[in-house]
């Protein structure tokens, strides 16, 4: 049985479960069988399946043998079990700062495309610095934690700039008039989204349709391999879905896409909501 201290999962987990759970169906073995052989709880394969629990090369090693894998195939599982993800800003605990974030930064780094949908307030990867601080405050956030926080979503912003991975915002109209800041510092928050709609990786589109989605928002990230993850955000703390809770918004972000602008469109509109703000 896997040895009872575990490391918390990470996304590579996640990513390895997924895999395992296909190997497992495509040889017709049920939990209960393989948990037979292996002498396991069908809980603790059910867990390292749904990436809830770390995989270790010999925990990989012995579900090989049992799916009966040839050797190539079953090295490189092991090989991608015994990688180290990538230490990064969210490994280190800092004051002020949920410890939750880390995990969200965790599965920001793995993933290979992002979709924000953001009815009410600007996504927080397209934030400004002066527009962050305004949605921390009016969010109840302590006065003392707001730097630490405003730096945290700096570095995840970064992080989205320096990488590889696809971006898109769909934002709703409202999002953009929503007056969180002053008159100076949302001409500067609506410059910075045109300013980052040019990036060929991004696609930032305004709905400014009717639409049944505006009552919530939801941050949907997609990876090379694993199912996708949802993140969505609450008042005070935040909620994950997966695998099949989570695929539905794929979905739902096409339909979304029917409803907005273009791209070129959504610019045009940002450069009339900056001329208004300036008094043109």
């Amino acid at each position: 049985m896997p040895n009872g201290n575990h490391k918390p999962a990470s996304p590579k987990d996640r990513a390895l479960g997924a895999e395992l759970r296909t190997i497992r169906n495509a040889a017709g073995l049920s939990l209960a069988a393989v948990c037979q052989v292996l002498e396991w709880k069908e809980s603790t394969l059910s867990r390292l399946e749904r990436g809830l629990r770390s995989l270790s090369p010999e925990t990989v090693t012995a579900l090989a043998v049992v799916y009966g894998l040839p050797g190539k195939r079953r090295d490189r599982l092991v090989a991608w079990a015994k990688e180290v993800p990538s230490l990064g800003w969210w490994d280190r605990p800092t004051p002020g700062v949920p410890s939750d974030l880390g995990a969200l930064a965790s599965y920001e780094n793995e993933a290979t495309h992002r979709i924000d949908w953001s009815p009410g307030i600007v996504p927080g990867l397209l934030q400004s610095p002066a527009y962050i601080e305004a949605v921390m405050r009016e969010s109840g956030i302590p006065e003392r934690d707001i730097p630490a926080r405003v730096d945290a979503r700096r570095a995840r912003q970064r992080v989205l700039l320096a990488g590889e991975a696809d971006y898109t915002a769909l934002i709703g109209e409202s999002a953009i008039r929503n007056p969180l800041c002053s008159g100076e510092s949302l001409v500067t928050q609506l410059r910075h989204i045109v300013r980052l709609s040019q990036n060929a990786r991004m696609s930032i589109r305004v709905v400014d349709q009717p639409t049944s989605q505006s009552m919530s928002g939801w941050y949907l990230m997609q990876f090379a391999q694993g199912r996708p993850v949802v993140h969505i955000e609450h008042f005070k703390s935040a909620t994950y879905l997966f695998d099949e809770e989570a695929t539905p918004y794929i979905s739902l972000k096409r339909a979304i896409e029917k409803v907005a602008l273009s791209a070129q469109d959504t610019r045009d509109m940002l450069e009339r909501e900056i001329e208004r703000a300036l008094g043109g």
